[in-house]
């Protein structure tokens, strides 16, 4: 019989070391009113421009009403509002606010000390060769086909 030894998977090693970002990213933010989930869903609308709150919701893999209590709480500190979408007024885009922007420039440095900490030792081919790699592997099992 054949084993899975899970500590051979890339999911199972993604996993462990996104725990170790997020805890370390955590201790980075602590006193910044920033939480962990706060900055991704910063991150997210930062990289990728506004977003709808069922996207944000498969992008930091949280329930429906987790995202409300999340949305809500950062539209009423005013990094966040919700957008009518211009092709379908039901769906609200969630966008970041200009208080966001100044938000996220000072909150940027700690995730950059926590990049250059974690990418010690390594060189840039190797960074980017990962990112390529994770990247493939992704688009590998988004593609429903076999």
């Amino acid at each position: 019989m054949t084993t899975f030894d899970p500590y051979k998977s890339l999911g199972f090693q993604c996993e462990l070391t996104l725990k170790v970002f997020v805890r370390n990213l955590a201790q980075r933010l602590d006193g910044t009113g920033v939480s962990p989930t706060q900055f991704r869903l910063l991150a997210h609308l930062m990289a990728d421009g506004a977003q709808t709150q069922a996207e944000l919701c498969e992008l930091l893999a949280i329930s429906p009403p987790s995202a409300v209590k999340l949305i809500d709480r950062m539209e009423r500190d005013g990094w966040v509002v919700r957008q009518a979408d211009e092709h379908d007024r039901r769906v609200n885009r969630i966008v970041c606010t200009p208080q966001a922007e100044e938000v996220w420039e000072e909150i940027t440095v700690h995730s950059i000390d926590l990049l250059n900490q974690a990418y010690r030792g390594l060189s840039r081919v190797e960074i980017d060769s990962t990112i390529n790699l994770l990247k493939a592997v992704r688009s590998n099992l988004e593609n429903k086909e076999k």
